[in-house]
């Protein structure tokens, strides 16, 4: 699950990522995992991006945004996700 999520991010929203961080900006989805207690999905991602700039404007608030965009795709549409996100420059 988690190469497929990595796969629509970087390939159908790639002209986004690199309007809200940066060319050549991309996403690495780590890990999903299905929380039992709080009943949610847990993915650790990290996002690549290459324009400070830009993410200072931003935030995190970019990449949940098409997160939630993908759900709609991979058939996720009623499960909550809580995003663990981190960060390095290209």
């Amino acid at each position: 699950m988690e190469t497929l999520f990595t796969r629509i991010i970087n390939k159908m929203f790639k002209k986004q990522l690199e309007l809200l961080y940066g060319s050549g900006s991309y996403v690495d989805i780590s890990d999903i995992k299905f929380c039992t207690q709080n009943k949610n999905y847990l993915i650790t991602c990290k996002l690549y991006l290459s324009d400070l700039e830009l993410f200072k404007e931003v935030g995190d608030d970019g990449l949940k945004y098409i997160l939630n965009e993908v759900k709609k795709y991979t058939g996720f549409i009623e499960e909550k996700f809580v995003c663990l996100i981190s960060y390095d420059t290209i």
